[in-house]
């Protein structure tokens, strides 16, 4: 079962602009992120504001064209 505190930082990384949709998930990831940005640069900075959040441990970036 997660804890609420698990909810509540979901619900961190979905309030920030460009995350447009989020899942947590079970196995080596807890949660996957869905940005949706004009260009590369800006996933960088998205992965950084996720990365900043205090909760995170490690962020890895997939991208599809």
């Amino acid at each position: 079962m997660l804890e609420q505190q698990t909810f509540e930082d979901a619900s961190k990384i979905n309030k920030i602009p460009g995350v447009v949709d989020g899942y947590l998930v079970f196995g080596h990831y807890d949660y996957v992120a869905f940005i949706d940005v004009p260009g590369l640069e800006k996933v960088g900075q998205i992965a950084d504001k996720i990365q900043k959040l205090g909760f995170v441990r490690y962020v890895e970036t997939l991208i599809e064209r």
